[in-house]
């Protein structure tokens, strides 16, 4: 066989690795021995120990991502949420975000991100609150990289908002990444995504 299908057969191999090191529920010790199979892997299938070193750098800064601080509460009330976006009755529960970001947007390594959601809750006439589930997933060039977050909350109608922060880990490799935030109620969800780039 030669060495560019060694390539081929190396790229997809480390990269379902590389995959469930960045999504799976997994403890430190499980993901850093994914990781390090990962690179050992593509080292020996490309003959190249740089690359097998890249590969395992590179799946352990995202076993290394991890969200704390996270703030949840309710910013409009069903009469304010109302007045700012306009009423309509539904028949059936729905979310909609209004504004999502990822601040700030430009970090380095050691940096601490802060990712913001603010969506509405609306449902039939007397209902009290929704249970609502929020995800957030790290993506880059379109490829999803690791689930950071996904919680279910219990939210009355309104206006509601939601903050988390992570650490940029110090082997992140630079570049443009995005943060893609959803809720989920029901069969309504919405997605909106937010841009950061991480420098060198």
């Amino acid at each position: 066989m030669n060495k560019h299908k060694l390539k081929v057969i190396a790229a997809v191999c480390s990269g379902v690795l590389l995959t469930g090191c960045a999504t799976m529920e997994q403890s430190a010790g499980l993901a850093a021995l994914g990781c390090a199979g990962a690179g050992a892997l593509t080292g020996a299938l490309t003959g190249s120990a740089g690359i097998g070193a890249a590969a395992f750098a590179g799946c352990g800064a995202l076993a290394a991502v991890g969200i704390y601080n996270y703030h949840s509460s309710q910013t409009r009330t069903v009469q304010q949420d109302q007045k700012l976006y306009g009423y309509a009755p539904v028949s059936s529960t729905e979310v909609k975000i209004r504004n999502a970001t990822a601040s700030p947007e430009k970090v380095r390594a050691g940096d601490t991100l802060k990712i913001a959601m603010d969506y509405s809750v609306m449902a039939p006439k007397g209902t009290q609150d929704v249970d609502v589930k929020e995800s957030l997933v790290l993506k880059r060039d379109g490829k999803v990289l690791k689930t950071l977050d996904e919680r279910i909350i219990k939210r009355p109608l309104g206006g509601g908002s939601s903050e988390v922060d992570f650490k940029i880990p110090a082997k992140l490799p630079s570049g443009t990444y995005v943060i893609e935030q959803k809720v989920t109620a029901g069969t309504s969800y919405d997605v909106r995504p937010a841009v950061f780039v991480v420098g060198s």
